[in-house]
């Protein structure tokens, strides 16, 4: 089975909404109370480990820190995290920070801002901006809680859009490091490397153009053994993205279905799923 097959069955089993005849009443009332469901890092084994497919409660960005954390991860750190943005404590934030929803992919409602400016949409955002932003009612649904962190300054110091460090990791072994220079919401650039810094030949994927070869950051090998701890509990499949900070490696967060399992290529498909088939061929 290649990744991509693999990244669309793990969709429709983890994501996809639950049917009730197929989970049962107990299990439809699990998945969803399990969606809302905020660890902690001092949590017993048995608590994160709540049903067969615990690891998806681990894309919730908050349980994504705490777990990070638990295993010896540094983490952003945290300036307020609540369901209700109206109490956000906009005011005595620093210049520098960043918001974003527990829940969500492809940086939606995602704020990087400094000095007055959203850096992902390169415009200028106010406080009372960014707080009528995040109260703004919802059409559907409940809304996801928030998380307000530091903005990781660069390796030399700088608060700019970071570099994005992801780690596709299979248990011990790091397939692939991602890096993604990134310039907006959507736009960038990317290129895939070995663990030991060797770019591909092959572009790996082809959603996002071809960024230049880059030198590795300092704190790689401290990027590693993270991502080889987190990867070695995760016991499946998933992708580890840090930043490159001046303090060194920050995790970010967890990715379980990188782009929907879309545009990568035939040898990045092939590659990644026969690692997949040889360390958990049983695991979504």
């Amino acid at each position: 089975m290649t990744f991509s097959e693999r990244i669309t069955r793990r969709r429709q089993l983890w994501w996809d909404r639950p049917r009730w005849l197929a989970l049962g009443p107990r299990g439809a009332v699990h998945r969803y109370r399990e969606h809302w469901t905020f660890r902690s890092r001092d949590d017993a084994d048995e608590a994160w480990r709540c049903c067969r497919l615990w690891q998806r409660t681990l894309l919730n960005k908050w349980n994504s820190r705490e777990f990070a954390a638990r295993h010896g991860c540094r983490t952003p750190t945290l300036y307020w995290r609540g369901a209700d943005p109206a109490r956000a404590p906009l005011a005595s934030l620093p210049e520098q920070f960043v918001v974003r929803p527990v829940w969500g992919a492809a940086r939606s409602g995602v704020l990087v801002v400094t000095d007055g400016r959203d850096l992902l949409r390169n415009g200028p955002v106010s406080r009372s901006t960014i707080r009528a932003r995040l109260v703004r009612p919802r059409r559907f649904g409940r809304r996801p809680p928030l998380l307000i962190e530091e903005f990781v300054r660069s390796e030399d110091g700088q608060y700019r859009l970071p570099t994005e460090y992801k780690c596709h990791t299979f248990g011990a072994t790091i397939a692939a490091v991602e890096v993604i220079d990134r310039t907006g919401v959507v736009e960038g650039a990317h290129r895939y490397y070995t663990a030991g810094w060797e770019p591909f030949a092959d572009p790996m994927h082809v959603g996002m153009p071809q960024a230049d070869v880059k030198d590795p950051p300092r704190c790689l090998a401290e990027m590693l053994a993270d991502a080889t701890r987190l990867g070695v509990a995760f016991g499946t499949y998933v992708r580890v993205d840090f930043f490159a900070g001046d303090r060194g490696a920050v995790f970010n967060e967890l990715s379980s279905t990188p782009f929907n399992g879309r545009d990568f290529t035939a040898y990045c498909d092939a590659f990644f799923g026969a690692l997949w088939t040889e360390k958990f061929p049983d695991a979504s």
